[in-house]
């Protein structure tokens, strides 16, 4: 995180707990099952119990990591996803680099995204990519308005998926759009499936889970 630092303000700091987090997923891939189904991400990612929402998926890991960004994900592609040797990629990011740790545009991310998936697909030309939709965030907590020094709202989390679809145009990409899977009729996220107004309670992810489920299977 960078809020709290006095230099190299423009650069991601590792936590202590990113670096315990990264250490459990490579002691996951270590005794990976190949072929299996790899979830990446950030914490959206990580507090998802696939256990409980995926038991249709004999192999599964999840290589969330709480406060991840897409850059920071793009130097962790080795151990998060490759060794795993997975048949398919679920993957979901974009929260975390509208707030105060970089702050990028739709088209970095988007970019980041591009070259993870090229990436995985030059290693594992097998492996089904699935690459997942922001989710909403309840504005009057998290947006730009309430949480000074973040980019972060609705219609920016949306353009990030839009200028995903316009920047990666490989066959080989299957994108799902679960945004609208924590929205009422009106297209406003529903605040009683979230726990925070960022992060989603089980209720949540059952919808969440579910948008995914219409298209992987």
């Amino acid at each position: 995180m960078r809020e709290n630092m006095k230099f190299l303000t423009n650069y991601y700091q590792i936590r202590e707990m990113t670096i315990d987090r990264m250490k459990t997923i490579i002691q996951n891939n270590q005794h990976a099952h190949p072929g299996g189904t790899v979830f990446l991400g950030d914490s959206l990612t990580e507090f998802m119990d696939i256990d409980q929402f995926f038991p249709e998926i004999e192999w599964k890991y999840n290589s969330g990591i709480g406060g991840i960004t897409s850059t920071m994900l793009l130097n962790f592609i080795d151990e998060g996803v490759l060794k795993f040797q997975p048949s398919r990629l679920i993957y979901m990011i974009g929260t975390n680099d509208l707030g105060k740790t970089v702050m990028q545009s739709p088209k970095d991310i988007a970019i980041n995204v591009k070259e993870l998936v090229e990436t995985v697909h030059y290693n594992l030309p097998e492996c089904l990519i699935y690459v997942v939709s922001p989710l909403p965030c309840i504005e009057r907590l998290h947006d730009y308005h309430s949480t000074p020094g973040v980019l972060r709202s609705n219609d920016m989390l949306k353009m990030i998926f839009k200028e995903m679809k316009k920047t990666i145009p490989y066959e080989y990409v299957t994108f799902i759009n679960a945004y609208s899977s924590l929205c009422n009729k009106k297209g406003e996220p529903i605040e009683d499936l979230y726990v925070d107004g960022l992060h989603i309670n089980d209720e949540g992810y059952k919808r969440y889970t579910e948008a995914i489920k219409k298209v992987i299977f």
